[in-house]
């Protein structure tokens, strides 16, 4: 996407330690036939790329209702 359409992410910091999460969602996820494709960043501060299907069950089923800057709790 052009910046002009990226939406804006912000960072939030506390003394005490949050819940860990295995990632958060930086872009819009995308979801096809079966397929959620999920842009995260992780807790060391890398981006990575995560296609969940179908076939896993429970963590399909979280990944449909996610939503830009939501966490990601699966694997």
């Amino acid at each position: 996407m052009p910046w002009e359409d990226e939406k804006f992410i912000y960072f939030a910091a506390a003394r005490q330690a949050g819940e860990a999460s295995a990632g958060r969602v930086i872009a819009p996820p995308k979801a096809a036939s079966g397929r959620v494709s999920l842009r995260l960043c992780g807790s060391d501060g890398t981006v990575r790329e995560r296609l969940v299907t179908r076939r896993e069950g429970p963590a399909y089923k979280s990944a449909r209702r996610l939503d830009w800057g939501d966490a990601w709790g699966g694997s």
